[in-house]
């Protein structure tokens, strides 16, 4: 079943638990939202979530966090500390309001205003394609293959961590970001957001990588759509399973499944970096999750193909801690080129599309590499 745009309030609002759950400490929910602005060259990754016990101030808390990069290549990042007295969010609205901060859902379109440290933030995001829900992924994916160990392992690592998690694949993007004082104007419609929510610890994740490329719907040489999505499993995570979605301007829909799917890596990245917290670089002041130079997906299925490459330009890498602190999962995002071939049913494209590329590892467990495969 299709969801349609008016479903974005009761499917993007906030899974608040009941104050009597054993796991409200384990609690974790946050909207994404992700574009570039080919004409100014601003990527941006913006986050709003809220962590830990709700209820109770002492062991929950609001955070916004954003990475940035501008026009010259340079990274900006900020985390924002929100007390859960200052933070409203509701079962009822995707809204996420804090003093000074706020996210909120009205007339089809979010609206973001306010500073996240030192980076300020006014922008429009009219919503203009249909949510999408991991159910919906699933479905269609069982629809059209055989079930395999791999394909479960990796749906019930998902279902295990995510009790929502649903995306709005085409937003478009109106406004302005300041850095270090200079105000860039965002003028987008290939913006991506999701948004996620769960009870586990970050300790027991094995780890993910996913993507979305900015398609423009402008531009007649790129897909309409292309995503990947891979998720992790087993008792050391070893395994993996997931794939890659593209959609055709003809209206094709094609899902190349892991099974048909192969990944090579090469080289070592060396550009702009950042981390998040900023304590992080003081705590562990050696450490550097190795990134490759180009990451590559090649995938075929009978007369249709796809070869994505990607090359990160930024990267900003994130430490989160499990709720005992012995056990902590790095977040790599990054921002990439992908230099882009598709040949589907008759529809072929080749061209360059930038694109978020999200890398997700346990640290100090099987290996934090980014896309260690």
């Amino acid at each position: 079943m299709s969801s349609r745009i008016a479903d974005v309030p009761w499917l993007e609002s906030f899974g608040i638990p009941s104050i009597f759950d054993p796991r409200l400490s384990l609690y974790k929910e946050w909207h994404d939202f992700a574009f570039f602005d080919r004409e100014t060259k601003v990527f941006a990754l913006l986050n709003f979530g809220i962590h830990g016990n709700p209820y109770d101030a002492r062991r929950g808390y609001g955070a916004a966090l954003a990475f940035v990069v501008d026009p010259r290549g340079k990274i900006h990042t900020s985390m924002k500390m929100i007390p859960l007295s200052e933070l409203r969010v509701s079962p009822y609205s995707p809204d996420f309001h804090g003093s000074d901060l706020t996210v909120g859902y009205s007339q089809n379109s979010f609206r973001i205003r306010g500073p996240i440290g030192d980076i300020k933030v006014a922008l429009d995001l009219p919503v203009v394609a249909p949510p999408v829900t991991i159910g919906q992924i699933g479905a269609e994916i069982l629809a059209n293959r055989e079930v395999t160990m791999d394909m479960m392992g990796a749906a019930e690592e998902m279902t295990r961590l995510w009790e929502r998690w649903v995306e709005l694949p085409r937003l478009e993007v109106e406004g302005r970001i300041v850095l270090d004082g200079t105000s860039y104007p965002v003028h987008t419609n290939s913006g991506y957001q999701d948004h996620e929510g769960g009870r586990f610890d970050w300790g027991s994740t094995a780890g993910w990588d996913i993507g979305v490329l900015f398609c423009d719907p402008d531009r007649r040489a790129e897909p309409a759509k292309v995503s990947f999505m891979f998720y992790r499993h087993g008792p050391s995570g070893e395994s993996s399973y997931g794939g890659i979605i593209v959609k055709t301007r003809g209206g094709k829909d094609r899902y190349f499944g892991s099974e048909s799917v192969k990944v090579t890596t090469s080289g070592q990245f060396s550009g702009e970096r950042a981390f998040l917290p900023g304590v992080t670089g003081l705590l562990y002041p050696d450490y550097r999750p190795k990134i490759p130079e180009t990451i590559t997906y090649s995938a075929s299925s009978l007369s249709d193909r796809v070869d994505l490459s990607f090359t990160p330009r930024a990267v900003c890498t994130i430490v989160a801690s499990g709720i005992s602190g012995e056990a902590e999962t790095t977040f790599n995002e990054m921002f990439c080129d992908a230099s882009v071939r598709v040949a589907i049913g008759g529809e072929t494209y080749r061209t360059s599309i930038p694109c978020w590329f999200e890398s997700v590892r346990p640290r100090g467990r099987l290996a934090d590499d980014a896309h260690e495969t």
